[in-house]
């Protein structure tokens, strides 16, 4: 049977052979040199190296530490070598590709000694997962058109010079002109011996798994995206150009960076954009287990002019166990940085050395939610892990806006014997919202203290605060060291709700829950809303003390189950600190509560309230309520000092310092206030269950609502300062300050005053038998249960005009004249002059159309005031 084959196989077999021709092409010709070195070309032989099939490169142009190669193409295949002999005194291969192809290194690249390897072709550079480095010093691999020396030669792949080189300087530059490719590894793993620099400069650099090792050197990552000039620094770092847009740089499929030592190493990264997924990470960090320990290790610098976005990837710089050096920093700088699916960036130490500190400074950072399986947060942390003695670093955050949300965290915990660092966070907008998927872990900002170290301060300064949905800012202690203080400078501070199923408040919190004391929580702020069950907290739940709650803002308002605390629990053996709120206004309404109370068996702090405006409203509650005696007889405990202009008090609200424990004394309530006004079943009370009662001070201009009783009746509004059994009450003192009527006024005269004796003499009525009246309240109101208006007439009574007499003498008698009698116009009606003086009018002014024209009033008889 004859067998037909379909067309599609010739031409399969077709292209098959010219692959096969290609491929065959390609491994004969691997690595050509070009001639632009003319008797200093490069030369390539076939030998075996290190029991590998290689291309052995002698020749170039050597200038006293320089070796220089170009080729025409540069490739290796995998499998095979290419090796490039090292002559003595040689510090730096210089090597250029000046065909137009990309160079794909496929097998190993190396250097037959301890000089460093530059590879440059503007045409892009591949290294496959076969690919790999043997090289003694450092690598940098570019696709810049040209080197640059100091001297101001350029060594350029895409303009080759045939004139001899004759610099002896060391580069000093990256040049990028035009049409430059990129640098990718495809799952290759790159390394450079111990303390040397490993530096992929592109146009876009993507590592697509594998990884990059320099065990204490230095890696360097970036490119350019624009005309521009990258410099080579002395240290093997790189200075890239303000202005010039640069390349992006991704790492991806757990393609890793890795300079660890013992010594330490860096790593920096310069992009537009920086991507990183799936368990990429960068890592550097000193640890005894990695080689001699030195103590200063390198840091991390990642500098991108366009986005970070890391999604289940990290970036950590590590003080290791048993490492006693300084931790190095990391520093993130970039427009906008976003964190997710438990990607994390670290400088922290397990060891004891002090870790690094973090910085972030960028416009917009978002921390979203948690890995996969919900056991690694989306996180910024700079902490002391368990079991390390040294100190943690500081963690810095600068941006517009914050957002961590769904489980996400920022922290400076420490957990071992080390101090925690300071969080702070300077910021336009910050949101910490909810909690993760599985609903077992807070969104928040934690400066906490887990084990015998003390945590370090969290301060917040930014426009607008918002926690909500189980979010979380805390500074508190969780075991025996003291905990940091918590400090929030804002304009708008919003506090609300709680986690979905209501278990977990959202909050401000400086607790203390050991033996540790809490630190302070401090707000200053225009605005203060706490609502829905938000929690504002410097409380104690252990043997340690709580601290101190201090609000300094224009409006305070706390809504719903939520409150503000400066309290002891119920399990608790410290004591509570004082809770103090400076206001214009302060609105506690629906079930909110402000308390100091004590709960366990140490004291209870003092509440203090200065407001213009208090309102309670609707089963709201200011307690500072005990069940301990007091230890220190001169300090006062359980007490409420109120100061405000009014204190209206509605809907069953509550004042209350009553004392439940076995001798122990009510409180004392202290109100300085204008107006107290209590209606629908609103207390103050001041009650001991078991002692004597506290006492209760109130000053006030006026009282309403309000009865004093030895027992509350459930139907009104009450005072009471109550004792055990109805006996033993405390004081209740109320003094009404009443207001003077007489204030602001002066004192008038007995007699009635003659009006005719106010008036002064006129010279138009002397003589000629005419009198002036003034009738009317004058400047009195019309009604005298109304303030004077400005319709009012006011008329001032004229003072005495005193007659003059002549001192000098007359020369010569003038004859007596009889002055002429001017005639009088009876006023008509009066209306204002352009200076607002009331004038007396010989017409009426009320009426419209033509009236006889009237002479006008001399000032003397006719003007009033």
């Amino acid at each position: 049977m004859k067998q037909v084959r379909h067309p599609l196989f010739f031409l399969t077999l077709a292209l098959a052979t010219v692959f096969s021709f290609s491929y065959g092409k390609v491994a004969k010709a691997q690595i050509t040199p070009d001639n632009t070195l003319g008797a200093e070309n490069s030369r390539v032989t076939q030998d075996v190296i290190k029991g590998t099939p290689s291309d052995k490169i002698d020749g170039g142009a050597i200038r006293q530490g320089n070796l220089f190669h170009s080729f025409q193409e540069f490739n290796v295949n995998a499998g095979r070598g290419a090796y490039f002999s090292n002559p003595a005194g040689i510090a730096n291969i210089l090597t250029r590709v000046t065909g137009g192809n990309v160079s794909n290194i496929q097998g190993v690249l190396g250097v037959l000694g301890k000089a460093n390897l530059f590879l440059i072709n503007p045409n892009g550079i591949i290294f496959g997962p076969n690919a790999r480095l043997d090289v003694g010093g450092s690598f940098l691999g570019s696709t810049a058109n040209s080197l640059i020396f100091k001297d101001g030669f350029e060594f350029s792949a895409t303009n080759p010079q045939t004139r001899p080189l004759l610099t002896i300087t060391a580069p000093v530059g990256l040049s990028y002109r035009e049409n430059f490719k990129n640098i990718s590894s495809q799952s290759a793993n790159l390394a450079v011996s111990q303390g040397n620099s490993l530096t992929l400069v592109g146009g876009n650099v993507s590592l697509d798994n594998g990884g990059l090792t320099a065990p204490g050197g230095r890696v360097e990552l970036g490119g350019l995206s624009a005309a521009g000039t990258v410099e080579l620094n002395g240290d093997g770092s790189l200075s890239f150009p303000v202005g010039v847009q640069r390349g992006d740089v991704s790492l991806t499929n757990g393609a890793g960076v890795n300079v660890r030592s013992g010594g330490g190493g860096s790593i920096a990264v310069n992009a537009r954009n920086l991507e990183m997924t799936g368990r990429s990470f960068l890592s550097a960090g000193i640890g005894q287990s990695l080689g001699t320990v030195g103590t200063q290790a390198g840091d991390i610098s990642v500098n991108a002019t366009g986005a970070i976005n890391l999604n289940n990837s990290s970036i950590g710089n590590q003080v290791l166990s048993g490492a006693n050096g300084q931790g190095g920093d990391v520093s993130i700088s970039a427009s906008s940085l976003r964190l997710e699916g438990g990607a994390y960036v670290d400088a922290s130490t397990y060891g004891a050395g002090k870790g690094g500190n973090l910085r972030v400074d960028a416009s917009d950072v978002q921390l979203i939610g948690r890995s996969a399986n919900g056991q690694v947060a989306s996180s910024l942390f700079a902490s002391a892990q368990p079991n390390s003695t040294g100190d943690a670093g500081d963690l810095t955050i600068k941006t517009n806006s914050l957002l961590v949300r769904d489980g996400a965290v920022v922290s400076v915990s420490t957990d071992g014997a080390g101090n925690g660092g300071f969080l702070r966070v300077d910021a336009s907008d910050v949101q910490i919202i909810g909690r993760s998927a599985d609903g077992r872990a807070s969104s928040g900002l934690f400066a906490r203290a887990n084990s015998t170290g003390k945590a370090g301060d969290l301060t917040i300064k930014t426009n607008t605060l918002l926690v909500r949905d189980g979010a979380q800012v805390s500074a508190s202690t969780f075991g025996a060291g003291n905990g940091g203080f918590l400090r929030v400078d804002a304009q708008d501070v919003q506090i609300i709700g709680t986690s979905a199923d209501g278990k977990v408040a959202s909050g401000l919190f400086a607790q203390a829950n050991s033996t540790g004391n809490a630190g302070d929580l401090t707000i200053k702020t225009n605005t203060l809303l706490v609502r829905d069950g938000a929690q504002v907290s410097a409380s104690t739940f252990g043997a340690g003390n709580g601290g101190f709650l201090s609000v300094d803002a224009q409006d305070v308002q706390i809504i719903g189950k939520s409150g503000l605390f400066a309290q002891a629990d119920p399990n608790s053996t410290g004591d509570a600190g004082d809770l103090t709120v400076r206001t214009n206004t302060l609105l506690v309404q629906d079930g909110a509560i402000v308390s100091v109370a004590n709960l366990g068996t140490g004291t209870a702090g003092n509440m203090t309230l200065n407001a213009r405006s208090i309102r309670l409203n609707n089963n709201a509650s200011l307690t500072a309520n005990t069940r301990s005696a007091k230890v220190d007889p001169n300090r006062e405990e359980a007490t409420i000092n109120i100061n405000s202009k009014d204190l209206i008090m509605s809907r069953n609200s509550r004042i209350t310092t009553n004392a439940t424990g076995a001798n122990v004394i009510g409180g004392n309530i202290n109100i300085n206030t204008g107006v107290l006004v209590g209606f629908d079943n609103s207390d103050i009370t001041a009650n001991s269950a078991k002692d004597r009662g506290g006492n209760v001070n109130i000053n006030s201009q006026g009282i309403f609502g309000f009865q004093s009783r030895n027992a509350a009746d459930p139907n009104t509004s009450d005072i009471t300062a109550r004792g055990v059994n109805n006996q033993s009450s405390g004081n209740v003192q109320i003094n009404v300050v009443d207001i003077d009527p007489t204030q602001g006024l002066f004192e008038l005269t007995k007699t009635v005053v003659d009006p005719a004796q106010q008036i002064a003499q006129n010279p138009c009525t002397k003589g000629s038998g005419n009198s002036f009246t003034i009738t009317g309240r004058g400047g009195l109101p019309t009604d005298p249960q109304k303030v004077l208006s400005s319709d009012n007439v006011r008329v001032d009574l004229i003072q005495p005009v005193p007659s003059t007499v002549s001192l000098t003498t007359p020369t010569k008698k003038q004859p007596s004249q009889k002055p002429p009698v001017k005639q009088i116009i009876p006023a008509q009606g009066w209306i204002y002059n352009e200076k607002g003086q009331v004038v007396l009018v010989g017409y009426d002014p009320t009426k419209t159309g033509p009236q006889r024209e009237q002479p006008a009033p001399t000032s003397n008889c006719a003007a009033v005031k």
